[in-house]
């Protein structure tokens, strides 16, 4: 067997050079102020997204990936730095850190990257998972569909996860780490007695409303009308691509869209185009 070489690893952002110009201004005071043995390079400057501690090298390319997808998709912004702080004793401190302000949500977004890179799950591959069930007539309610959930469920029932965010062990899955989206009260309401009555209260289930905020290992939807014929507040509201979006981007890991096959004959994109809408 050969063990996994690992690294201490961090991710920052480099601090631009007008930025850092105005803290060398400030650099002479600060040292007055702060009694520190060594102070790190202006060019070693940098704003710390995120400390990741030891990591198994083969992880590190996951990681890298994890992170040019979002900066790909991140724009420009802006970051207030107000006050300072220090780590350590208040005579001898080891770091020295100015407050970041105002909107943090893109570095917030940066932060969360390489979290999610470093998730596994034994069994399903993750992003986006559509599942046909044939079924018609149905319009509120969806007897097949809530049944192919509970199939669902069941199968991602023991399988290891491991989240280094929340521990450095794996762990089996349960009904609780599983989260099922519908469209309407009335799905909602057969989803929760079938998942019930197949032993598996702890599955949350609701519509997208009530998971926003939320997210769990897995996300099913289930969009639950057998034709855009059938969907009685039309096929745009089953479809709407933010109600979507917003209910597979709830997983940390995989989602599983289960709908009928002539759905997708009404979608604005193929299904299996359902991936890029979340950035799982």
């Amino acid at each position: 067997m050969v063990l996994s070489e690992k690294q201490r690893l961090f991710i920052g952002l480099a601090v631009p050079d007008d930025v850092r110009r105005q803290l060398l201004m400030r650099l002479d005071g600060w040292r007055e102020r702060f009694a520190f043995a060594r102070w790190a390079h202006p060019d070693d400057w940098h704003i710390t997204l995120h400390f990741i501690g030891e990591t198994d090298a083969d992880r590190i390319p996951a990681i890298v990936r994890a992170l040019d997808e979002s900066a790909a998709g991140a724009r420009p912004f802006d970051v207030e730095l107000r006050g300072l702080g220090t780590f350590g004793p208040p005579a001898r401190p080891a770091v020295l850190h100015v407050l970041p302000a105002g909107r943090l949500e893109p570095l917030r977004a940066l932060h969360a990257a390489p979290v999610a890179a470093r998730r596994v799950l034994a069994g399903p591959a993750p992003g986006v998972h559509v599942v046909d069930v044939v079924h018609e007539g149905n319009a509120v309610e969806s007897r097949e569909e809530a049944a192919a959930v509970v199939a669902i469920v069941r199968d991602q029932l023991g399988r290891a996860w491991l989240d280094p965010s929340v521990s450095d062990e794996p762990r089996p899955l349960t009904a609780a780490d599983v989260i099922v989206v519908a469209p309407y009260n009335a799905q909602v309401d057969l989803l929760r007695r079938t998942l019930d009555a197949a032993g598996l209260p702890e599955t949350r289930v609701g519509t997208v409303d009530r998971f926003q905020g939320q997210e769990a290992v897995i996300a099913v939807v289930s969009l639950t009308a057998s034709s855009a014929d059938d969907a009685p507040r039309g096929i745009d509201f089953v479809l709407q691509r933010n109600r979507i979006n917003v209910a597979i981007s709830r997983a940390q890991w995989a989602a599983y869209v289960v709908h009928s096959p002539r759905i997708a004959d009404a979608l604005p994109y193929k299904a299996d185009g359902l991936a890029q809408l979340s950035a799982l």
